[in-house]
Parts: structure tokens; sequence; C-alpha cells
């Protein structure tokens, strides 16, 4: 199947299942280098708990989407929002290590646990 019609074929699923509303995906955040770092600028922090919120936000719509589409939605279009959801989880993952190897938490225990 050639691009065109793949792209058809997903704006076509799209519009006959009625489930894409528009999930946002946060833009990513920047975490500086470690010698640029200033600990008592609470910057990075603040912009890195706005981006896990946001991205927590944006896992949330997609799955949301996915469960509003039910038996009705395609299943290309089931797999697209899948694979979305997968790619968030990986990225926020990604952000969560890079945070982490700049900013370790002590006595190394994990935010989360």
């Amino acid at each position: 199947m050639n691009r065109c019609c793949l792209l058809a074929g997903l704006l076509a699923g799209s519009f006959a299942t009625n489930v894409y509303a528009g999930c946002e995906q946060p833009p990513l955040v920047v975490i500086p280098p470690a010698e640029a770092l200033d600990e008592s600028d609470g910057t990075v922090h603040d912009e890195t708990n706005e981006y896990f919120q946001a991205m927590q936000a944006y896992v949330s719509c997609i799955r949301a989407e996915l469960e509003a589409g039910g038996d009705d939605a395609s299943e290309l279009f089931k797999l697209l929002l899948v694979q979305r959801n997968n790619l968030a989880v990986a990225e926020a993952e990604a952000v969560q290590r890079w945070y982490e190897s700049r900013f370790p938490a002590p006595d190394g225990n994990r935010g989360g646990d």
C-alpha cells in the first residue's frame, strides 16, 4: 500500500470512528548538562514535574480515546493509538533516567518508590 492510500485510510478511519479528540503531546523538557545546573534553582525540578504531569495527562487522553473507540475503531487506528501510548511512555522513562542522572536521589531511592 502506498503512502497516499495509507494516509487517506488513516484520515478516513479517524473521521469514521470519531475517537481522535486531539491529545496533544507535551513538549520535551530541557534538562541542562550537569556543569550548567545550579542546585539552588528549582526551575529544572519544576519544569520536569510539569512535563511528567502533562505527559501523564497525554497518556490518559490516548487511553481514553482508545477505550472510546470501542469496536467501531479500525484495527489500524487502535494500533496507532497503542503505538502513541508506548512511545510516550518510553519518552517519559528516558526523561526520568536523564533527570535522575543529573539529580540522583539521596540514599539511592527513586522518587516514585
